[in-house]
Formats: structure tokens, sequence, C-alpha cells
């Protein structure tokens, strides 16, 4: 009898024990004895990035940011009040973050009233606060005040005499940033020295495109966030749906009953000049929290899609815009990305080399497209971004590569959006329902200003064309202020009229030449245009000789290179490529005949000496 109520005295123990810990895990600070002070309790070997930590923040997944500390506490409950020879009064807090260099402070409600303003510092540096009124978030409701550095923050609210209405500052949890070796952390000003500011003179066609761009702050079940990158979209219905496109391995671990209420979105971040000046402080954004899940279009056997859409309208003062598309399967000669590296400000990166069609790791085949950069990069949350092709559409959202150190040799791969929208076996995954609502069918669409009084730029379905001699082709006017007027730098190697919405172009000579088009506000828009032989060699080096197809339903069959004694020293077959590089470099050198041979019969000879 003694033995068994020691086992239950001893069991009771345990359990009791265990309540007591799961209650001391569950408080996470510590307030002074006149709660003017919470102090975090940190668990400071979750301050660091672990190897595993690194591993995971390869590029194909979100960025690993910071450690969440909740508090859940109101203003009503902590801080301090006290009063200014003025009358005007003051309520202030203290948080402590031990050990911290970068951390953010998050709320469930935060409104002030107009006249009152929320003055945020670190108490070691009381000249660089930064203040907030009432029009930071003027409806209430979440928010997250970004960018807080050192161990500490202060929060003073200061509010004049006459101002009888009450704040709300609900403050729900701090985001403890994680570090690497060097004490440096995801933040503004953190990304590679190859990232070019989204105000720098090469993104001066792309301010539209840019304002569409935001951060993504995703809070998994593992009490951590993660960032990816990702754009406002603009549908058929040109009515501002909040439609919002990323990728889905940002939500890896996530439900999608989870994504909702645990996902947050910043809003124009970006830096206002293109060199950061020293010293210089975060810029002001615009944030929202809450979304509803439209589709998730796998990383695993899909194209790493998602179509998100915001709880709530854009409001009208934010000077933001719905990004246009281009949902064809046909690869871009050139573009931009425009993303937020390491969660820093808006950054541009650009390729001028003809995308290629590839695979990502377990995705579904040829769903990505390939692309190497020619300028800037990305990296660790710039997971979802968009890829723009020449014309200023998106074509895809970033998936990720293996590229972290500027190297412009190592490709990334973007879920194409051809895939994105009905390409997946399971129809709920397809984003034309929501893209394209009323089944239009259309395969391009421009992008919205949120601001209706804010003048359009020319959008065009095509701006930069390669033309066999002797054919006419078209593009269309997508948007723009009407009453068009266009002509050509060249007439005898282009022609250009207009016939409504559409430019009619006719190649006449070999050669380049620009068509520029303009509209009644004077804005203007222009298509480049080379006109080239319908297989076209290259010899680059001494060493390679590429054989390229200007000619978009063919592919080539066979290439030979033949001696002048009439031998085939050289015969590829079997081919189906646009593009095919010759090792040359066993052949002495001499003059030689190349022919090739496309799928369509087409013939081409021509004499090369190397």
């Amino acid at each position: 009898m003694k033995s068994n109520l020691s086992k239950k005295f001893l069991s009771g123990v345990i359990i009791l024990a265990s309540v007591v810990s799961v209650v001391a895990q569950d408080k996470q600070y510590t307030l002074n004895e006149d709660k003017s002070q919470v102090s975090l309790i940190v668990d400071l070997k979750q301050t660091k990035y672990t190897v595993a930590d690194i591993q995971y923040n390869k590029r194909g997944t979100a960025l690993l940011e910071a450690k969440v500390y909740t508090l859940g506490i109101n203003m009503d409950t902590i801080g301090s009040w006290s009063a200014l020879s003025n009358k005007d009064k003051i309520w202030k807090l203290n948080i402590d973050v031990p050990q911290a260099t970068g951390f953010f402070v998050r709320f469930d409600d935060f409104y002030l009233p107009e006249g009152a303003k929320l003055y945020v510092y670190n108490k070691n540096n009381t000249t660089d606060a930064v203040v907030y009124n009432h029009n930071d978030n003027p409806s209430g409701g979440p928010y997250s005040i970004e960018n807080l550095k050192g161990d500490n923050v202060v929060l003073e609210y200061v509010i004049p005499e006459k101002i009888a209405e009450t704040p709300r500052i609900l403050l729900s949890d701090v985001g403890y940033k994680y570090t690497n070796g060097n004490g440096e952390h995801s933040d503004f000003d953190t990304s590679a020295s190859c990232m070019i500011n989204v105000n720098c003179p090469d993104a001066e066609n792309w301010q539209y495109q840019k304002k569409g761009v935001v951060l993504l702050r995703m809070t998994k079940s593992d009490r951590k966030t993660y960032l990816c990158s990702g754009s406002l979209i603009n549908n058929t219905n040109n009515d501002k749906t909040p439609y919002l496109l990323t990728a889905d391995h940002c939500f890896e671990n996530m439900t999608v009953d989870q994504i909702p209420d645990n996902t947050s979105f910043i809003f124009e971040y970006e830096y206002p000049t293109c060199e950061m000046e020293a010293g210089a402080q975060a810029p002001r954004y615009k944030y929202h929290k809450g979304s509803e899940v439209m589709v998730l279009n796998p990383i695993n056997g899909g194209s790493d899609g998602a179509l998100l859409k915001l709880t709530e309208s854009i409001p009208d003062d934010w000077d933001v815009y719905f990004n246009g598309w281009n949902r064809e399967n046909k690869a871009s000669s050139s573009g931009a990305i425009i993303h937020h590296p390491m969660g820093d400000v808006k950054k541009i990166s650009f390729y001028e080399k003809e995308l290629s069609t590839g695979t990502w790791s377990g995705s579904a085949t040829n769903a990505h497209w390939v692309v190497t950069y020619t300028k800037g990069a990305t990296q660790g949350g710039s997971s979802g971004s968009p890829i723009f092709n020449p014309a200023g559409l998106i074509i895809g959202t970033l998936t990720g590569g293996e590229n972290n150190s500027c190297d412009l040799t190592i490709p990334d791969y973007y879920g194409k959006l051809w895939y994105h929208w009905d390409q997946y076996p399971d129809a709920n995954k397809h984003m034309s329902k929501y893209l394209d609502p009323t089944n239009t069918g259309v395969t391009k669409l421009a992008g919205l200003n949120n601001n209706d009084d804010i003048e359009k730029n020319i959008v065009l379905d095509n701006n930069d064309l390669s033309m066999i001699l002797n054919t006419t082709t078209e593009v269309t006017i997508l948007d723009g202020n009407g009453d068009y007027t266009v002509s050509s730098s060249n007439s005898n190697i282009v022609s250009a009229e207009l016939n409504s919405s559409k430019v009619i172009i006719k190649a006449l000579d070999f050669g380049s030449a620009l068509i520029n088009i303009t509209d009644k506000k004077n804005k203007a828009a222009q298509i480049t245009v080379s006109v080239v032989s319908t297989v076209k060699y290259a010899i680059t080096g001494t060493k390679t000789l590429t054989v390229t197809l200007n000619k978009e339903d063919d592919s080539i069959r066979r290439i030979r290179i033949i001696n002048l004694n009439g031998d085939t020293v050289i015969d590829k077959k079997g081919l189906d490529v646009k593009e095919e590089p010759i090792d040359i470099s066993i052949l002495p050198r001499d003059t030689y005949i190349i022919q090739t041979i496309t799928k369509n019969g087409i013939k081409k000879a021509e004499k090369i000496t190397w």
C-alpha cells in the first residue's frame, strides 16, 4: 500500500512540474516593479543561424528571419504616464531585447489619434528617433515597427492636452532577428553589394512595375518568421481586386488555414535615391496583415506559384500598381526582376540573354524559366519575386537557384506564369479563373495604377522583335492615353504604320531600327527591331561556332560542316533545338561550308573562314 501511495505522489509531482514548466515557457517576458520596462526572456541559443539554418536558407526556401517572442499586452496595463509643463501627456515604455542586433515589434492594434505622436528610439541614441502619427495606420488594426537596431527600444507616446481620443496600442510580439557569425542579420541595407536600388538610373523604365512589388513575412508554427517577395497583379476586370502573386514554397510547413492570419505584407519599401548615404535611415512603408488563399500551385509536381487575395482593398492613397502579365509560353529576350533580397529595400536585377526552359528539381517538367543575369542577382528573401519581360509584364515567379555570391554565370529558376495559369492537372489550382474571371481568353494584360489620376504609360505586348527579311508582324498597344503616332528610325530597314491599337511592322532590309510610339500625353515607348537571316552563324573566340534559328515554329534538325574537298568533317543529326554551339577547335584553320537543315525543311548554307 505504501508503495502505491508513493507512486501516486510521484506521479502528481511530475504532472505539477509539467504544468509549471508550460506556464514558465508561455511567459516570454518580465516586467519591472512599476511596469515601465518589458524585458524579453531570450533563449540565447536561438539568436544565431545554425548550420542547419544556413543550409535551409539556400534559395528554394523562404528566408529564415527571426524568432518570435509573444507579448500580448496592452498599453493600459504597462508603461508609465507623466505630464509636461504645457500639460501634454506622455506614456513611455522601455522594451529590453537582450544581446539583439536587430528586431521588430508587432501590434495586434495600432491606432494613434490625429495630432498625437509616437517617438521610437534606442535609449542610447535619442537623436535618431522615428516619429509615427495617425497617417501611418489611420484605420488602426495590425501594424509593425521595423528595422529596430541594438538591444532595446523606447516607445514614447505624446498627446496634446486638447486631444481626448484614446489611442490603441496592443503589443503582439517581438521578432528577434537571427544573426550570422559576423553579427549580421536581414534588414535595411544588408543585401549583397551587387544589388541595385530600384531608383537607380538603370531602373528608369521600371518605375510603374516597382510599385507592385511587396515584401512578405510569414509566421510559422515554429514561432519563427520567414521572408519572401511578391507582386500585386491585375485581372481582366481591371477592378483593383488585391490579388498578390508569389511562390508556393514561401508557405512551406504552413497549412492553408494558417496562411491568412500569419502572413503580412510591406508595401512601398524602397530607398528614394540610387546610392545609400552614410548613416541613412530605413524608409517608411505601408503595412497590411491578412489574406485569403486562392491558389497554391505546388513546388513538388507543379510550377511553385501562389495567388493570395488581401483581406481588404488597397487604400486609395497608397502609391501601388497592379502589374500586368503575359501568360504565353514564349521565351523572353530580356527583362528585369524586382525583389527584396535579405528583406532589404526593393532592388532590381536585369537579364539580356534569352530565357530557356528548364525543370526545377521535383517540379513539373519544363515548368520553369531559366535566367542568367547581366546585372544584379537574387538572395534569400527574393523568392516569389516577379520576372518581367521587356514589355514590363510578369511572366513568372522566383523559385530559386544556387547563386548567393553575385556570380553572373549561375542561373535562377522562375515558375512560368504559363504553367501557373492552367497547366496543373488539378483545375482548382489554376490561376486563370481569378486573373481572367470572365474567361476573355486574353494572353496579355496591361497593369493598372491604384491612383486613377496618374497618367498611364504606353504598354505594348512586345517591344523587342527579331524579324525575318520580307515578313510582317504586329505589336498591340495594351494601354496608354490614346491618339497614338508611330515612326521608324530607319524606314529603309523597317516600316511602321498604325491600325487602331496595332502597330504593323514590315522588315525591308537587314539591320536594326527603332519604332517610336507617342500618345496625346506625350508618353513614349519604343520597339527595338532587328531584321535577321533565318539561320545565323557566329564564331565566338577561337573555339565555338554557334548556329541560331530565328523562327518560332521551327527547330534545327541537322548541321553539317564540309571542307573544300567535299568531305563532311562534323555532322550533328537528330537535333531539335533553336541554338546549337559546336566546338570547332578540333578543325584546322581553313574555309568551310556550314549547312543547316530545319525540321520544316529550311536549308541554309554559308561559307566561313576561321
